[in-house]
């Protein structure tokens, strides 16, 4: 050990040392972050203001003194300033004091004392000795290294790495712009214009722009005389410019430059004297400058420049119209679409198209080609769908231009036809017999589970092991869990009767108290044995033999019902292919054979579903109670095979016939499926099937005494009306020659009419006119004036319907090449249309009074009739009042349908009483009638509603979009109720009861 002095002054030496080292990487650190900072500040400043040379070097100057005011701070802080602070080793001691407080007074002491001269009252040297010693001993517990602050050196460092990885990045990102920017400061920019003498004023005058545009955009060729020079138009347009030059020029150049990069390109003009010739095409928006060399080679150069706007093609607008969103349809509609497509210049395509999971399609749609705005309606057969029970499909409308576009070097376009899509829209496809049939394998599912669990417990009731027992205790609490489950979906199915739900219902409880009993009896802590189950096991085994067999006893109903359903879908579609075919052989119209197709398209699936009904009932059910004749799957499609080879052979009379013979041939397959379904109800459900038939008879009753009541109110009618033709026998012949007079003058306005301007409906309603006036005609010559005067008001409806169509179809399209044709066929109804007012008000002036000419024998065999009819009513009233109280005793819905259409037969027979008062036999025969044809549509409809048949299944009416045709009754309707009213004496097709009150009433005034 030295002497203290030494030791002091070694350890103060050391921390001395340490901190000179400190403060010199502390100013290096800052240095490095002031590099850094100037690195990315000066090319950054060089992009901006790069421009000027004489701001380059004063950007390049300020950064120069930055950095070396940086490098001088960083010796002054890191070497002199230190230096000069801690040269003393009483200063240091002082620094040292500050960091160690404990030796900071000793030390400083010391280091005093060792330092100062000789003078009177000093301290003792012993003591002088032993606070160095003192001191000396403490310094010995102090690491200099710690003493130096660390810490300062921690937030340049850590800017230095933040502003080097900000440089690494840029440096791999941008490349080009951070050597931009130095090049931009360190390299002189070159002038511009290759030195050209930038010019105030405009060096060409008398400018003229000639523009053809691409022939895609079909605009015509656009010239500009006396123009600025800014020229506009698509990428493609080729532009021609020719002026005058205002100063003496050897050459004359086109510089364009990009707006959107630093690239420049010359177009040499033709010069011809003062005159200059220049051509470019416009490939993106740009500016250019007219450049001139003079005979003395000094070049000149517009200082403003003019533009080139390059105009974007813009995709097409689409916009789509649907019924309702989301829109839940069957798998057979049809849904009405509308669209409204919108181009700047052409819409050369559109199309539907829809996603359902992994099945896609497209479905092209009428277009004009060369109209920027196109606008239609059309009809999505939702059977090009392949999308089962409950998916969803996504659809919209995408549009084409004629767009070509134009690749360029400086700018790419893309290539081809703009695309412009409409919004998306949602549908779901469902089928309520569908999903009944998936409801019924999930029953399938909990008869076999029940069945399995029997056949357990049977062997299980032999033996003391618990486990099994727990196993089938835990299998039929799953089944009573799925019960539960069949039940919900069977709640909202329309397939299911209220029967079928309460037979599930009371299944589930009583199985489900069982399952409590055995759940409380398994004991917690010994082993079970059979005594302790005794009571309950025999309980459920015969609890489960009779679920199973109900549960297979209604599958089997339900099974057989599906059969009927899908017949019933068969024979709606028969009926309506049958309906198209005569529509077809009368008008040939196209549209009517795309209907054929769809009609025959959706037999081929109904039969397969046939078959695929029959595949899946058990083989007992169809041994038992199902006749071979009644599954014709096969033999109905090889029928329908042979309507759709005479159809595309052109023969549609002969298809008629042969579909006919089909429609006979199904209706004797369906005949048989229902007494098959009548005969298995008896067996398995006789309660109900001997309710049911008990009614039916009833009804059948009440239906005869109904017929032969409207026979004798026709009898008593046509006695009427043989009267009134002797009445008026004398005015047959003047009768006969005026109306025979008008009906000549309105078959002149109709042969007039454009038919090339009607729509099919509308040729169809004509059709319709000519036939009624051949009635009226007929009758008239006849005496037969009251049925006359009928078919006069049926002519008169059908103009006023075609009136209607006309319009509309005139709405729609207004601008439809079709249009002025359609106007012309229009102006022709309504001058046809008071002419046939005229000849109805004739035949009414000419028809006698009925009180006036009814003897007194047919006046009380009137009044006789309607004594009768008021018995008959009040039978059938009990009837419903009957049918009322059994309600769900009855299979399916046949006592709700009942009531309902026994309400409608009772309302007819209280309207003829009325009409029999008012000693009116036309009226009564009618309501007579309608009575009658209301009690055949209960019996038909109970027989389908005993099943749980969906009425109107199969529609041939699409989904309309709401409000687009408010005003126009479905062409179905308006016919089916001219033709019923002629062929029932005035009483409305099936189906149309209450919507052709006010309509007969309108239509016989």
């Amino acid at each position: 050990m030295g002497s203290p002095t030494t030791t002091i002054s070694g350890f103060v030496g050391h921390v001395r040392r340490l901190l000179y080292g400190h403060e010199a990487r502390r100013a290096i650190a800052w240095l490095v972050v002031t590099t850094l900072v100037l690195a990315l500040v000066l090319p950054a400043a060089g992009l901006t203001f790069g421009n000027s040379r004489a701001i380059s070097l004063a950007i390049l100057s300020i950064g120069g003194l930055a950095f070396v005011l940086a490098i001088v701070g960083a010796i002054v802080f890191g070497r002199v300033v230190p230096r000069k602070n801690y040269r003393r080793d009483r200063d240091l001691a002082r620094w040292i004091g500050d960091r160690a407080a404990p030796v900071a007074s000793d030390l400083l002491s010391a280091v005093e004392l060792a330092d100062a001269p000789a003078r009177p009252g000093a301290p003792s040297n012993e003591l002088v000795e032993a606070l160095v010693a003192s001191t000396e001993h403490r310094l010995a517990g102090i690491d200099p290294e710690a003493l130096i602050p660390r810490k300062e050196l921690r937030p340049p460092v850590r800017l230095a790495v933040g502003l080097a990885l900000i440089h690494i990045v840029a440096l791999a990102a941008i490349p080009h712009l951070v050597g931009l920017g130095w090049r931009s400061l360190v390299i002189a920019p070159p002038t511009p214009f290759d030195g050209a003498q930038l010019s105030a004023v405009p060096l060409v005058g008398d400018l003229e722009a000639t523009l053809v545009f691409p022939s895609y955009a079909r605009r015509p060729v656009l010239r500009m005389p006396s123009s600025s020079g800014d020229v506009r138009g698509l990428p493609g347009t080729a532009v021609t410019l020719r002026a005058h030059v205002l100063v003496p020029a050897q050459a004359v150049e086109l510089v364009i430059e990009s707006t959107t990069a630093a690239t420049e390109k010359t177009i040499p003009a033709k010069l011809d004297g003062s005159e200059l010739h220049a051509e470019f095409t416009i490939e993106h928006s740009a500016r250019y400058r007219f450049a001139i060399t003079t005979p003395t080679g000094s070049r000149a150069i517009e200082s403003t420049p003019r533009a080139i706007e390059a105009e974007p093609d813009q995709a097409p607008t689409v916009e789509l119209v649907v019924p309702s969103e989301p829109l839940d349809v069957s798998n057979l509609r049809r849904v009405e679409l509308a669209y409204v497509i919108e181009d700047d210049f052409s819409v050369v395509s559109a199309e539907l198209v829809w996603e359902a999971g992994k099945d896609h399609g497209k479905k092209p749609l009428a277009v004009t080609p060369g109209s920027g705005r196109v606008q239609g309606k059309f009809l999505w057969d939702i059977a090009e769908v392949q999308v089962p029970s409950g998916g969803d499909v996504r659809y919209w409308i995408e549009a084409k231009d004629n767009h070509v576009g134009l690749a360029t070097t400086i700018e790419p376009t893309t290539l081809g036809p703009n695309i412009g899509r409409s919004r998306e829209y949602h549908l779901r496809v469902i089928s309520p017999r569908e999903r009944h049939e998936e409801t019924l394998g999930k029953q399938q599912e909990v008869a076999e589970k029940l069945v399995k669990n029997l056949g357990g417990r049977l062997v299980l009731a032999q033996a003391d092991d618990q486990a099994p027992r727990d196993d089938l205790a835990k299998a039929l609490r799953e089944a009573i869990t799925m019960l539960g489950t069949i039940g919900a979906a069977y709640e909202k199915d329309p397939h299911a009767s209220d029967a079928l739900r309460k037979a599930l219902a009371t299944m589930r409880d009583r199985l489900d108290k069982l399952a409590v009993i055995e759940q409380k009896l398994a004991p917690k802590k010994v082993a079970a044995t059979r005594s302790t189950y005794a009571g309950i096991d025999p309980r459920t085994i015969a609890e489960l033999e009779d679920d199973t067999i109900i549960l297979a006893d209604w599958l089997d109903r339900e099974r057989l019902e599906g059969l009927l359903d899908v017949s019933d879908e068969i024979a709606a579609h028969q009926k309506r292919l049958h309906d198209l075919l005569a529509e077809y052989a009368r008008t040939k119209d196209p549209r009517v054979l795309d209907e054929i197709e769809r009609e025959m398209r959706a037999l081929d699936r109904e039969y397969a579903e046939l078959d695929k009904h029959r595949q899946g009932m058990a083989e007992d059910v169809l041994d038992q109670y199902v006749h071979k004749d009644a599954l014709t799957a096969q033999a109905g499609g090889s029928c329908i095979d042979e309507v759709r080879r005479l159809v595309r052979a052109g023969k549609p009379t002969e298809a008629q016939q042969k579909l006919e013979s089909c429609q006979q041939q199904h209706d004797r397959s369906a005949a048989s499926l229902d007494g098959s379904l009548a005969q298995l109800r008896g067996d398995k459900f006789s309660d109900e099937q001997k309710k049911l038939d008990e009614v039916m008879n009833e009804l059948a009753d009440v239906a005869k005494d109904q017929d032969d009541i409207a026979a004798e109110s026709n009898r008593i009618f046509e006695a009427y009306a043989e009267k009134a033709d002797e009445v008026a026998k004398e005015h047959r012949r003047e009768a006969s020659k005026k109306v025979t007079a008008l009906i000549d003058k309105l078959r002149k306005r109709l042969a007039g009419i454009n038919e090339s301007g009607l729509t099919p409906f509308a040729k169809e309603e004509l059709d319709i006119v000519e036939r009624r006036l051949a009635d009226v005609e007929h009758m008239v010559a006849d005496g037969d004036l009251a049925e006359g005067l009928g078919m006069a008001h049926q002519a008169k409806q059908s103009l006023d319907t075609i009136a209607g169509e006309l319009e509309a179809a005139l709405n729609d399209d207004p601008k439809s090449k079709f249009a002025d044709a359609t106007q012309d066929a229009l102006d022709g109804i309504e001058k046809s249309r008071p002419v046939a007012k005229e000849l109805i008000d004739l035949l009414q002036s000419l028809s006698p009074r009925p009180d006036q000419i009814m003897s007194a024998d047919d006046q009380r065999a009137l009044e006789r009739l309607r004594r009768r009819e008021a018995m008959n009513k009040d039978r059938a009233k009990k009837l419903a009042d009957r049918t009322k109280q059994l309600g769900g005793e009855l299979p399916g819905d046949a006592g709700a349908e009942l009531g309902k259409r026994l309400g409608s037969a009772i309302d007819q027979m209280g309207q003829a009483d009325d009409r029999m008062k008012g000693k009116d036999p036309s009226g009564a025969r009618e309501s007579t009638r309608a009575a009658a044809d209301a009690l055949a549509k209960a019996r038909d409809r109970a027989r389908s509603a005993a099943r749980q048949a969906q009425e109107g299944a199969v529609g041939d009416e699409p989904i309309k979009i709401p409000g687009a045709d408010e005003y126009r009754a479905p062409e179905r309707f308006r016919e089916d109720v001219l033709e019923a009213m002629k062929k029932k004496g005035g009483v409305g097709p099936d189906g149309y009861d209450e919507m052709i009150k006010r309509y007969y009433e309108e239509l016989v005034k």
